[in-house]
C-alpha cells in the first residue's frame, strides 16, 4: 500500500466544531420515553401494634457521623432507654436493619447503622412512639 493510499483512509483529528458546541445536538431523540417528573421518596414503615407505643415519648438523637471511621458514614441513634431490655433492643435493631437493607450494631448504649439513613430512622422511631431529633451537622 502506498503512502498516497494510506493518507486517504486516515481520520482527521482537526476540530470541526467550535469549542462550546453541543456534541449531542445532531442525535435524534424520537422513540425515547419522556422524562418522568421527580418522585418524592416515600418511606414505608410497618410497625406492629404492640410496638407503636414502645418509645413512650422518649427523646432520641439521630446523628450522621464520619470521623474516626475510615471515611465511612454511620447513622447513630442515642438515647434509647435501657428499660427496654436487651432482647427488645436487639429485635428493634434487627427489624430496622432488615427494612432498610443495611448493617448495624449496638455500640454501648447507641445504635449504629451503616450509611446515611437519618430520614428513614427518623420515620421508624416516630412510628415506634419515640420523639426523635436530628442532631449534629
Amino acid at each position: 500500500m502506498s503512502r498516497k493510499e494510506r493518507s486517504g483512509k486516515k481520520v482527521s483529528t482537526s476540530p470541526i466544531v467550535e469549542f462550546g458546541s453541543n456534541p449531542f445536538a445532531s442525535l435524534d431523540g424520537s422513540g425515547l420515553p419522556e422524562a418522568l417528573p421527580e418522585q418524592i421518596y416515600q418511606i414505608k414503615v410497618s410497625v406492629k401494634e404492640d410496638e407503636s407505643n414502645l418509645g413512650k415519648g422518649e427523646r432520641l438523637e439521630i446523628r450522621r457521623e464520619k470521623s474516626g471511621r475510615g471515611g465511612k458514614t454511620v447513622t447513630t441513634v442515642q438515647g434509647i432507654p435501657k428499660s427496654l431490655g436487651k432482647e427488645k433492643r436487639e429485635k428493634l435493631l434487627k427489624r430496622i436493619k432488615a427494612s432498610l437493607g443495611t448493617g448495624g450494631t449496638w455500640s454501648g448504649d447507641e445504635m449504629e447503622l451503616q450509611g446515611d439513613r437519618r430520614a428513614e430512622v427518623l420515620e421508624w422511631m416516630r412510628a415506634m412512639g419515640f420523639r426523635p431529633v436530628l442532631a449534629g451537622g
